[in-house]
């Protein structure tokens, strides 16, 4: 049974969790790696923060949801003496998607 007038630490960042996903961006800004580095000093911890928009800015053809695949394969299988780098990224996108296409450089000037 959950003590509800004394919320356990766990609940409470669950309840900030949904609160954060309720509120529109416009209404309420919100910088979550900020809120995510503090959390984590708190506990004398530190994490590098990789993104979606990281995966796409290497592999512009993969949808969203393909790049979240990529972030959290390479969460799982990374080799933790190298940590995660772009080269993990390309390396996992490949694994999971195959090759990039071929673009023309002339089109990309």
């Amino acid at each position: 049974m959950t003590d509800t007038t004394n919320p356990s630490l766990r609940d409470q960042a669950e309840a900030l969790l949904t609160r954060v996903k309720s509120v529109a961006p416009d209404i309420e800004p919100f910088d979550i790696n900020h809120f995510v580095h503090r959390l984590l000093a708190y506990d004398r911890k530190i994490a590098a923060i990789w993104c979606i928009e990281d995966v796409l800015g290497i592999r512009p053809d993969l949808t969203a949801d393909q790049a979240w695949e990529v972030l959290e394969r390479a969460g799982d299988k990374h080799d933790a003496e190298y940590g995660i780098t772009w080269t993990t990224l390309e390396c996992v996108a490949e694994d999971l998607f195959g090759n990039a296409p071929k673009t023309d450089k002339a089109e990309e000037a």
